[in-house]
């Protein structure tokens, strides 16, 4: 495996890029976040991307486990979205950020959605790991999968699919000399998504890690 001009080269790893959600360069990856797509086909996410959809990920494992490299790794994604407070959500705010994360998000006279774009906007400001990974210095991995409203959760990765994501994150990991624990996370814990959007996702590697 090699990364050269952004191209991650692989025969585990195809080709397929689209320039529209590519959103600039990213000089520096310091973390990798797991997304699932709510749908039942990578096909569906692929045609979403040719249709001029400028959210995505740079990569997208589907419903065999085939992994699609569909940006490139030197540009930046838009798939993190609405970033949660990071201090807030592992209790680790000093008294004068808490003051101010609450205040951004109680502030009088603005809708909620407001409110957890301004907390968003503050949290960007900070240097990671101070703040949950951004657009600015993440890779994004989307693994087929939908989501169900009465289980509150998506459907189980196959056994292909977790072998993929273990082994491109693993690659990844060791390329950008970053750390699984640590610098590796599901989106719903990260940002306003789903909670548990790429959870067993996590839970997968993690254990496979053991």
């Amino acid at each position: 495996m090699s990364i050269e001009n952004g191209i991650f080269a692989s025969d585990k790893v195809s080709q397929d890029i689209y320039e529209g959600i590519e959103h600039g360069e990213m000089s520096h990856v310091r973390s990798i976040v797991l997304h699932r797509t709510d749908s039942s086909s990578g096909l569906s996410t692929l045609n979403g991307y040719k249709s001029g959809r400028s959210v995505g990920a740079h990569f997208l494992i589907d419903e065999s486990g085939a992994i699609i490299q569909t940006a490139h790794l030197n540009q930046k994604c838009w798939h993190v979205g609405i970033l949660l407070s990071r201090c807030k959500e592992e209790s680790t705010c000093s008294e004068q950020e808490l003051l101010t994360v609450n205040k951004l998000l109680h502030q009088k006279g603005l809708s909620f959605g407001k409110r957890a774009r301004n907390l968003s906007r503050h949290e960007n400001k900070k240097n990671y790991p101070h703040r949950f990974p951004s657009n600015e210095d993440s890779i994004g991995i989307e693994v087929v999968g939908k989501f169900s409203l009465t289980k509150k959760n998506f459907t189980a990765p196959t056994q292909q699919q977790q072998e993929s994501v273990a082994w491109i994150v693993n690659e990844l990991i060791s390329h950008y000399s970053l750390k699984l624990r640590s610098d590796v996370y599901a989106h719903g814990n990260i940002a306003r998504k789903e909670e548990s959007e790429g959870v067993q996702l996590l839970e997968v590697i993690l254990r496979e890690a053991k």
